[in-house]
């Protein structure tokens, strides 16, 4: 056994200490269970005993009472039956309850009425008076409480403090009162109650023993069920574990690489009899066991011959990687040759392609050529067309303003007309003034009478005055008029020498542009000619690229085709060293299992 299986805890011990704890555990809880049980059924049978006894007291009470009434309804018969009045009753029935006793002579009967006047009570000088206010010692008015409880239907019962006869201290009693209603009597008995207390705790002081009792017996029975189950425990935990340290051992034995057949084997064996979990690892220990045996005899025997296999094989893969490496140096070889072709060709497919793309560009810088060229030429024939319509458009508006400046200069002299008619108008503002003065003159000489040719003299000078003002204003007027057709006349003459001036250099520019377009027909057609020449070309590079190409595939396709074999060839020469290797390696692989299996005792 290993020394870190000695440190390990006993699993006899944990199962013992298990079964032992659950034992404890229940019979403490089931004796626990049971005091609280028997202590709390004490409490309720001492309980339920004073209450029985004083259910014992108020049932005699009654019966009592009861008996004593019915002297008075037998009374009250005699008095219904005519034999006697009812003073006559009640005074009989009263005589006959004063006597009556009963419980050894220390039972008597009171009566009173339902107004608190005392009819019997032993005789004494209370009867034929009021105890209505009647008081014990904690101030309770007991007749009123007993005549209250007395009325009610059944009659009642009533708890007071009260002295025995011939005695001074109050002690509790218990007191039954009913009410008979023809003679309007509340009559009632009781007893004193304190040796109930006294009974009751004798009645607790023998259960209190009986309990003391029922706790010894349980604790007794508790240590009695402990060592039962201590022995239980640890029978079942020696049984339960003795085949698991047996089959314990057994492992650890196989751990340590004794796999020989013995007597502890033999007693595992003889455990896969017990039809449990037992004998289940049991019969699983001695089948690992009978595996591992024969797996590590069969090791043993089979690493003897994989030793010799491998160097045999190692030899064959030694003489088969020689071989393969003269072939990959040859293939080498022929592949170098062609990589070298394959640059040559490659660098004239470069100069080809170069060649062809130069001459693809030329064609189509050609053809932009031609195409700016015939765009040109329909812009030159399109600007002669222009300037044609120009020079057209020119000479109609050199005639435009020539007729303009004429109507200018017409339009000045009839401003010089208007200027003589606004002169003659002034002047005759001027003379109208004059008249209007004279006017108003002869109207101031008339006097009174000539006051209305004044009012219109002053109209006719001030509408002569406004006459004036506008003539003045229109001769302004007109003047910067004249001025201003004087400026235009002579501007529209400069135009008019301008546009004579632009007709000519437009008919100048018209013969320019035909020019122009007899030069790009010239060039339009050397264009063409050359366009020609350069498809012829661009046809032929395009032949000797393709041609150049081919060659190139093939040159690659040769290339790859030897660099495959050569690869291919180098991978069998290493397959070949590794096949060497692992080999060797398996030879050693042998040897050591050999010596592994060497150490297990088979």
């Amino acid at each position: 056994m290993s020394e870190g299986a000695k440190k390990r805890g006993s699993l006899k011990t944990v199962l013992v200490a298990v079964i032992l704890a659950a034992v404890i555990v229940t019979a403490v809880i089931i004796s626990i269970f049971t005091i609280i049980n028997t202590v709390s059924t004490n409490e309720a049978q001492t309980a339920a005993y004073k209450e029985r006894l004083l259910d014992d007291v108020k049932a005699q009470l009654r019966f009592e009472t009861e008996e004593a009434m019915s002297i008075c309804e037998f009374m009250y018969a005699r008095y219904q039956a005519g034999e006697m009045t009812l003073d006559q009753a009640e005074k009989e029935s009263a005589d006959i309850i004063r006597d009556l006793k009963y419980n050894d002579g220390n039972g008597y009967f009171w009566v009173d009425t339902s107004k608190g006047i005392n009819v019997v009570l032993l005789g004494r000088d209370t009867e034929g008076q009021s105890r209505w206010d009647a008081t014990d010692s904690q101030g309770n008015k007991y007749i009123q409480m007993m005549i209250e409880n007395g009325l009610q239907e059944g009659g009642g019962y009533t708890q007071l403090l009260f002295a025995k006869p011939n005695e001074t201290e109050e002690l509790p009693k218990l007191n039954y009162t009913a009410y008979y209603e023809p003679f309007d009597w509340v009559m009632g008995t009781g007893v004193w109650i304190d040796d109930l207390d006294a009974m009751e705790a004798e009645y607790s002081a023998h259960a209190h023993q009986a309990l003391v009792t029922s706790i010894i017996q349980t604790v007794i029975i508790l240590v009695v069920l402990i060592i039962i189950g201590f022995i239980i425990a640890f029978y079942f935990g020696n049984k339960i574990t003795k085949p698991i340290i047996m089959t314990t051992h057994e492992m650890v034995r196989m751990s340590n690489r004794d796999f020989t057949e013995n007597d502890e084997i033999a007693k595992v064996r003889a455990l896969k009899n017990q039809n449990n979990e037992i004998g289940a690892i049991s019969e699983a220990l001695d089948l690992m066991h009978s595996n591992i045996r024969n797996l590590m005899l069969q090791i043993s025997d089979t690493t003897s011959s994989v030793a010799s296999a491998s160097e045999e094989l190692s030899a064959s893969a030694s003489q088969s990687a020689e071989a393969s490496e003269m072939v990959a140096t040859s293939c080498t070889n022929v592949a170098q040759s062609s990589s070298g072709q394959i640059n040559a060709v490659t660098e004239a497919t470069n100069e080809t392609d170069s060649f062809v793309s130069n001459m693809q560009e030329f064609k189509e810088a050609i053809n932009r050529s031609s195409d700016m060229i015939k765009a040109t030429n329909e812009a030159a024939i399109n600007g002669a067309a222009d300037m044609t319509n120009a020079t057209e458009m020119m000479n109609t508006i050199r005639d435009s303003v020539e007729n303009t400046a004429n109507v200018v200069e017409d339009l000045g002299e009839s401003l010089k007309s208007i200027d003589e008619f606004v002169v003659t108008v002034a002047e005759i503002a001027s003379q109208t003034n004059l008249l209007s003065l004279n006017a108003s003159i002869e109207a101031a000489r008339a006097g009174e009478m000539g006051k209305g040719f004044a009012v219109v003299a002053s109209e006719i000078s001030k509408l002569a005055d406004q006459s004036n003002q506008a003539a003045q204003k229109i001769n302004e007027l007109i003047a910067g008029i004249m001025k201003n057709s004087q400026e235009a006349v002579t501007a529209m003459r400069h135009g008019a020498e301008e546009v004579v001036n632009g007709s000519e250099l437009v008919n100048e520019a018209g013969g320019t542009f035909n020019n122009i377009v007899n030069m790009v027909n010239s060039i339009s057609e050397e264009s063409s000619t050359m366009s020609s020449i350069v498809e012829q070309l661009s046809g032929g590079t395009e032949t000797i690229a393709r041609n150049i190409h081919d060659i190139e595939q093939m040159s690659i396709s040769v290339a790859d085709e030897t660099s495959n074999v050569s690869a291919a060839s180098q991978e069998q020469t290493a397959s070949s060293y590794e096949v060497a290797q692992a080999s060797d390696r398996l030879a050693g692989n042998a040897q050591e299992l050999q010596d592994f299996v060497a150490q297990f005792s088979l």
